[in-house]
């Protein structure tokens, strides 16, 4: 099989994850898909909504249309409520609070400015308050944002920030011993798998060739709050790129890639998905096929919808999803090589 820039994924995933974009602040990373397409000479559009499409048409078999979807925007915070040295926040995703407690953070505000902080709980010192370490009933009407900035006498956070400035989170990307540990792998991980495949089809006219179907390339923008995709053209086949789940009574693992029969939301195309667990098997593709318990995608979106296509859901498994998460340079390559293996 060949060989791919595993390093080039794992670069562009940095290179995104490190891109403040919580859903509903997204600018930066459309802004950065856009400059990436232009400086390639790739064909691209912009949805109304935001939301970068790729477009690569086989030069043989043009009236099949194949979209690939992953998603961009990330779960985040919104400010509230600003009181006169902290902030309140109201979530934007389902984020375990376990997760956010003592994390860093940036407020983005409405002016364009940006300052660092800390979520921390209410009454937040140990030494302080001894029910600190018993507290299993936080909430986010309980916790708050610390904002790293002094202020002068007379002054309150409301002279800074205003109710509707956007929160991000830091990613802590890290890449060691084949692992990229990192917020934000849901869904950049795909993401940036699919920036490499979109450098393959610009860079091999061999493999542009060797396409069944005109490609679409699409990231979304607006996943997280379930919104799906929009403002595509007529498609035949949507395969969505998102990430696998790793857990209890599940088989995933961050060395193979995801194959969804069904999530929460019910099951996908079986015809799609059988052909994908075929093409794994065929090309020796480490792989698992999974059942996700709490999970909803674009694709799942879709077929609510009444989308009348076809759909199926891959993705490198992740580990702690919505928090620390994890997956591997396999997981990666693995998630490639069926995507390109569907694709021609």
């Amino acid at each position: 099989m060949q060989k791919y820039n595993i390093l080039q994924v794992v670069k562009y995933l940095e290179t995104l994850v490190k891109i403040p974009s919580p859903t509903g602040f997204t600018q930066k990373v459309q802004n950065f898909l856009c400059q990436n397409a232009e400086s390639k000479k790739i064909s691209y559009k912009e949805t109304r909504k935001g939301s970068i499409l790729y477009e690569f048409s086989g030069s043989k078999h043009n009236k099949k249309n194949i979209m690939i979807a992953s998603h961009v925007d990330t779960l985040g915070a919104v400010v509230c409520q600003v009181e006169k040295d902290l902030l309140r926040l109201s979530s934007i995703g389902g984020y375990p609070l376990i997760y956010v407690i003592g994390d860093y953070c940036i407020v983005h505000t409405l002016e364009g400015k940006e300052y660092t902080g800390t979520i921390l709980p209410d009454n937040p010192a140990a030494h302080v308050n001894k029910d600190l370490k018993n507290n299993t009933t936080l909430s986010f009407e309980n916790i708050h944002l610390r904002m790293d900035l002094p202020l002068q006498k007379k002054q309150t956070l409301k002279d800074h920030v205003q109710n509707g400035s956007f929160v991000s989170f830091d990613p802590h990307f890290h890449h060691t011993n084949g692992f990229i540990k990192s917020r934000h792998l849901d869904d950049k991980a795909s993401a940036a798998t699919m920036l490499y495949i979109a450098d393959l089809l610009k860079d091999d006219p061999a493999l542009l060739d060797s396409l069944k179907a005109n490609v679409y390339l699409y990231f979304n923008v607006t996943e997280e709050t379930s919104q799906g995709v929009a403002g595509f053209p007529e498609i035949d086949e949507l395969l969505v790129m998102d990430m696998g789940c790793v857990g209890k009574n599940l088989e995933g693992n961050e060395y193979s890639v995801s194959i969804c029969m069904k999530d929460s939301h019910g099951p996908y195309h079986y015809g799609m998905t059988k052909k994908l667990i075929d093409l794994a098997k065929k090309n020796k593709i480490p792989h698992v096929v999974d059942i996700f318990p709490f999970y909803g995608s674009d694709g799942s979106m879709a077929l609510q919808s009444g989308k009348d296509i076809q759909v199926a859901l891959i993705g490198p498994g992740v580990s702690a999803s919505h928090g620390y998460e994890r997956t591997h340079e396999k997981g990666l390559l693995a998630t490639l090589q069926l995507t390109l293996a569907y694709l021609i």
